[in-house]
């Protein structure tokens, strides 16, 4: 561990979160958490992090502070209150956010940093909690340079790839969007697909063979979709179905027609519908099972 002298917060300890606070932790950097629910924060305070009681606590100790937080209310909840984050802010503090939002709230945060003289990095990250807890996340950075580059010993900490996009928080999350809509196309081809293969008495261990080779990166997904396991979700039906949601927004504003998305978001509303909300977010193939007849 190498002793660091930018003391950093971390907000936000779930699957994700605690996975990157966990990292930070271990590069050395003095580190303050807040999590809503305080039992979540007890592991790294035995490490030797301080445990704050609010938002506006843990920023008021830090540097930098990471959030890692469910979607565009949570983000603006932490914020905004009397002991929210914003309040907390030291001026020339850097607030980096790892949620994926929509473009247009992220663009929202930073106006609202500018204004009290604080600075904003939007950071969402690609991967899942394995992913997180080894450091291995990749994450679309956009702020502005001298403070991205300030920032860049924390991410270092916890990815394994920084892609800096430029100094527009929208177009970081924008990517991080474009990014999952390929992934949710991916899991709805890939269900179909299995499907098929089925159906025509193909051998889909044969098939998980081949994807595995043609596409080594997307080889959980492929496992469970092949095995029918959804459970101990990376990322759950529930998430995803926001994420659609705010791709179809972003898309929306500049007049870009997603139909893959479309269908995307009724598979995921019909998996809620029965009960799959809390299974990982591949599920969703299970509905295209459904609708051909298949139990």
């Amino acid at each position: 561990m190498i002793s660091n002298s930018l003391s950093v917060a971390c907000i936000g300890l779930g699957r994700m979160g605690s996975g990157i606070a966990r990292n930070i932790q271990r590069a050395g950097f003095p580190l303050t958490v807040f999590n809503r629910t305080a039992e979540k924060s007890k592991p790294l305070v035995a490490a030797g992090a301080k445990a704050a009681r609010t938002p506006r606590e843990a920023a008021a100790a830090a540097d930098i502070v990471v959030t890692n937080l469910m979607d565009d209310a949570s983000v603006i909840a932490t914020m905004m209150t009397d002991n929210g984050l914003l309040a907390g802010m030291r001026r020339g503090a850097i607030h980096i956010s790892t949620t994926t939002i929509s473009p247009t709230v992220s663009t929202r945060l930073a106006q609202l940093h500018a204004a009290q003289g604080s600075h904003y990095v939007a950071a969402p990250v690609a991967g899942r909690p394995d992913a997180a807890a080894t450091g291995q996340l990749l994450t679309f950075v956009a702020g502005e340079a001298d403070v991205v580059e300030r920032c860049r010993p924390v991410f270092q900490a916890y990815t394994r790839q920084v892609l800096t996009v430029g100094t527009d928080p929208a177009v970081a999350m924008s990517l991080k969007l474009v990014g999952n809509f390929i992934v949710v196309g991916m899991l709805e081809l890939f269900g179909e697909a299995y499907l098929l293969a089925e159906k025509r008495g193909v051998d889909t261990a044969i098939l998980t063979n081949m994807l595995k080779m043609w596409m080594p990166a997307s080889s959980e997904y492929v496992e469970r979709i092949s095995s029918r396991r959804f459970g101990d979700a990376g990322f759950t039906l529930d998430a995803g179905l926001k994420d659609v949601r705010l791709i179809l927004d972003a898309a929306m504003e500049v007049h870009v027609p997603l139909p893959y998305a479309n269908v995307a978001r009724d598979r995921c509303i019909t998996a809620q519908a029965r009960g799959m909300g809390q299974q990982d977010w591949s599920a969703l193939t299970e509905i295209a099972r459904i609708d051909a007849g298949e139990k």
